[in-house]
């Protein structure tokens, strides 16, 4: 019976971080910001819209992003024509930011966690005939808030843009709580010498 009670509490205690599910990687939410994108210049798009050229540009660092950009504009149905009535879409993304909130703890022996917070600026302009029919600022944002353990788990390695500044965890909170589990031992060590000595 003691031993179920102890394997129960044990379960208790570490089921919930082993169910815990795997947070989503900077890259994943980068991308899911610009298929947002795509989603907002598709509903200012007149209906049935071709496209006779699309033009991506953005930094450097920002160009392996092109061939998603283009691939979610596909799956949406928009097609490419050489029609004289055709659109021209010009794209820009102009910067994507990765933001952590100071560690905090929702209680003293917790995990430490972090806000995270990612968004997308870009720009997109839609022309006919050389003419700008419609131009516009996009602002995408994304916040969640995950471990501290796992911001390496969601930054990709050699890829800078997945990558924003981590920050330190607190020097005075990292060694309270190795004290108290100390003084937790220490604790029930005299409480077990002192009932086994009555």
């Amino acid at each position: 019976m003691k031993r179920s009670i102890n394997i129960l509490a044990v379960l208790f205690f570490f089921l919930p971080q082993l169910l815990s599910a795997q947070p989503k990687s900077n890259l994943d939410i980068i991308y899911d910001l610009i298929e947002e994108n795509v989603n907002q210049i598709l509903t200012i798009l007149p209906h049935e819209v071709t496209l006779k050229e699309i033009e991506f540009s953005s930094p450097k660092e920002y160009e392996n992003l092109e061939n998603r950009f283009l691939h979610t504009l596909n799956n949406k149905g928009i097609l490419r024509t050489d029609s004289v009535h055709s659109f021209l879409l010009k794209y820009s993304l102009d910067q994507i930011g990765i933001l952590y909130s100071e560690p905090f703890r929702g209680s003293l022996l917790s995990d430490y966690k972090v806000e995270r917070n990612i968004f997308l600026s870009s720009t997109f302009a839609l022309g006919i005939n050389n003419h700008v029919k419609h131009s516009e600022i996009i602002e995408s944002e994304y916040s969640d808030t995950l471990y501290y353990s796992d911001i390496k788990n969601v930054e990709t390695p050699n890829l800078s843009i997945t990558h924003g500044t981590k920050p330190s965890e607190p020097l005075f909170e990292s060694l309270l709580e190795p004290v108290i589990a100390i003084g937790a031992v220490i604790v029930t060590i005299i409480l077990l010498f002192t009932v086994r000595s009555k």
